[in-house]
């Protein structure tokens, strides 16, 4: 790979201003020039570094990878090619994921930990927050990408499903249904329940079953996250209904999880630009969660 001064220059200039005008401007050349030089390099390194959708002239999670190691770097051109090679490889660099509670601490944690523990240069880090301001992060150019259930309406960006999770029924262990080798949300329902909070999708599809059922249930307690249900539960508090990962974090606990009956599913997607979702990186990051 070859990368000149000059192009690190220029880079770094339509990375701070976010436009190519700007960057030629403030260095006394013309635009076409600032463009020619961020093509060259995005043809170099084989991956985007600025996304061009619409109007837009964002920053990748490359670019920013890149940047930072051209700050650390700037008085050695090897070891800044040499982190261009690994960013371009999608084994170095920064990528900023955004996820839903309940499935940060267990899907999309795993997924990082596995990815940066293979590569010592690449870092993941994850922000949990609700479905809304995930996609918000991911409009205002604060996150890479987003791990959620629904695909946004918004033209600029793209899903892929990551997997489908069948929950299953998380009981205490003397509780009567443990004994059961399936249990019906019917059955479930007749003791009290902890559930996720009302804005969580996944709360949203138990509830649209329930309701479709005509089943009455009663809320002891919300919590954000699956594994404080799970404890709950534990405690004796109430029934609840949580993925299998979750639950799978319990054992030889006196957590007792059975197959629920049914068609409940809750869709698993990652979310971001075209141009993000086809990052070397992001690309690693999806089949870590898919085979996570």
């Amino acid at each position: 790979m070859r990368i000149t001064a000059r192009q690190i220059e220029l880079f770094q200039m339509a990375y701070r201003h976010k436009s190519t005008r700007k960057a030629a401007d403030a260095l006394h050349i013309s635009q076409p020039a600032i463009s020619r030089v961020v093509a060259e390099l995005e043809a170099e390194m084989g991956i985007k570094l600025f996304d061009r959708s619409g109007r837009r002239f964002e920053p990748t999670a490359a670019a920013h990878s890149f940047s930072t190691a051209i700050s650390s770097h700037y008085y050695g051109i090897d070891r800044i090619v040499e982190a261009a090679t690994m960013i371009a490889s999608g084994t170095a660099g920064v990528l900023h994921v955004v996820a839903l509670p309940a499935v940060a601490d267990t899907l999309v944690a795993k997924a990082a930990a596995n990815l940066m523990a293979r590569h010592s240069k690449l870092r993941i880090d994850i922000d949990v927050m609700g479905e809304r301001k995930c996609l918000a992060m991911l409009r205002s150019g604060n996150a890479d990408c987003a791990v959620i259930c629904t695909s946004p309406r918004d033209t600029g960006f793209v899903s892929t499903l990551i997997r489908e999770i069948r929950p299953v029924a998380a009981l205490s262990s003397d509780d009567p249904l443990a004994a059961e080798t399936e249990v019906s949300l019917s059955q479930l329902a007749e003791k009290d329940l902890v559930m996720l909070p009302p804005d969580s999708p996944f709360r949203r599809a138990l509830e649209l079953e329930l309701a479709k059922s005509r089943i009455p249930f009663s809320v002891r307690a919300e919590a954000r996250t699956q594994t404080a249900l799970a404890e709950y539960v534990i405690s004796g508090i109430g029934r609840a209904v949580i993925d299998p990962l979750t639950g799978g974090l319990f054992a030889g606990t006196a957590l007792t999880l059975r197959p629920l009956k049914g068609r409940l599913i809750w869709p698993i997607k990652i979310v971001a630009s075209e141009t993000t979702m086809d990052l070397p990186v992001t690309r690693l990051f999806v089949d870590a969660l898919k085979s996570g």
